[in-house]
C-alpha cells in the first residue's frame, strides 16, 4: 500500500478547535485521538495479567491524574520526575503531567536509586511517579518533593485509585514550550539534560509518517524502556497519535516477549540492534 506522503492533513479539522498553532502539542494530539478513536484499544499489558485502556479511558484517567497534581500546586513549567517500568500507568502518569502543563523528566528505571535521586534534585521536579521498587527508597521529604504516586498498586496513592476529578481551568502548554527534559546516558561524563518542547517531539512524529503506512489498527510492541527517546517517540507517541494500541513490556524476557506479541496480535515491533540480536540470541 503506498503511503501518505502528508498524513497529518487530517489536522486542519481541529485547528481553532483543539488546536491553533502550526502543530499540536501532545495533550492536544491525545485529546485528538480520544475524539477520533474513544472506544478503541489504547494501552494494553498482559504481564503480570491482561489489563487494557481504550482511548475513552485513558483520557478519563489522564484528566483525573493531571487534576491532582493541580490540586497539590503543581504549575504551569514546573518539572515532574517519571521512573517506571513499561506499563499503562506510566503512560498516564506522562500524558497527566503534561495536561497539567507541567513537564516530564522520564528516568533510566535502572539506575540506582542515588543516580535516581541525583537526577530528581538536579532537575528540581516537585512530584514524583515511581514504580514498587524504587517507592520506599525514594523518599519524598529526603528528596523535598511535595508529593510521589505509585505505578503499582500494592503502595500506597496508587496512580489508578485517584478519585476521578474534572481538570480544573489552567494554563495549558503551548507548542514551543518545554515537554521534557531526556537526560544522556553519560557515557562521557556526567548525564546531560536534553530539553525538547511539544513541537519537537510532534513535528517529528507526523513528519516521519510520511514514510511509512501507520493504521489505527496497528499494535506497537513497547519494549524499550520509555525513558529512552526513540522509545519514547518512535513508539509511545506515535501509536497514540494514529489511534494505535500500545502493548508494553513490563520485562525482557523472551518467553514472555513471544506470549505478548502472539496475545497481543503486535503489528510494529521497533527496537534498537542491540535487543533484536538478543532475542535472536535467545531464539
Amino acid at each position: 500500500m503506498k503511503h501518505d506522503p502528508k498524513p497529518w492533513l487530517f489536522l486542519e479539522e481541529y485547528r481553532g478547535d483543539v488546536f491553533t498553532g502550526e502543530w499540536p502539542t501532545l495533550p492536544e494530539v491525545f485529546t485528538i485521538t480520544a475524539r477520533r478513536f474513544p472506544d478503541r484499544p489504547c494501552f494494553t499489558c498482559y504481564d503480570p495479567e491482561a489489563f487494557s485502556l481504550t482511548f475513552r479511558e485513558a483520557e478519563e484517567k489522564i484528566h483525573s491524574t493531571a487534576a491532582y497534581l493541580l490540586k497539590k500546586g503543581l504549575k504551569k513549567g514546573e518539572t515532574v520526575a517519571l521512573t517506571g517500568k513499561n506499563s499503562p500507568e506510566w503512560a498516564v502518569a506522562y500524558l497527566s503531567i503534561h495536561f497539567a502543563g507541567g513537564v516530564v523528566v522520564p528516568i533510566d528505571y535502572q539506575l540506582k536509586n542515588d543516580e535516581t535521586a541525583y537526577l530528581i534534585q538536579r532537575s528540581r521536579a516537585r512530584f514524583l511517579f515511581v514504580d514498587e521498587e524504587k517507592y520506599d527508597a525514594l523518599n519524598p521529604e529526603k528528596l523535598k518533593l511535595d508529593d510521589r504516586v505509585a505505578l503499582w498498586n500494592t503502595k500506597p496513592n496508587y496512580i489508578f485509585d485517584i478519585e476521578k476529578a474534572p481538570m480544573p481551568e489552567h494554563p495549558m502548554p503551548a507548542s514551543e514550550d518545554l515537554a521534557a527534559i531526556l537526560f544522556t546516558s553519560g557515557t562521557t561524563g556526567t548525564s546531560k539534560g536534553v530539553m525538547l518542547s511539544h513541537r519537537n517531539f510532534v513535528s517529528d512524529c507526523y513528519l516521519a509518517q510520511g514514510n511509512m503506512n501507520l493504521s489505527p489498527t496497528d499494535v506497537f510492541y513497547a519494549m524499550v524502556g520509555l525513558h529512552h527517546s526513540y522509545s519514547m517517540l518512535a513508539v509511545f507517541i506515535e501509536s497514540f497519535s494514529v489511534g494505535a494500541e500500545v502493548v508494553f513490556a513490563k520485562r525482557i524476557a523472551i518467553q514472555q516477549i513471544l506470549k505478548d506479541m502472539k496475545q497481543g496480535k503486535i503489528t510494529m515491533f521497533l527496537s534498537v540492534p542491540m535487543l533484536f540480536n538478543k532475542i535472536i540470541k535467545a531464539l
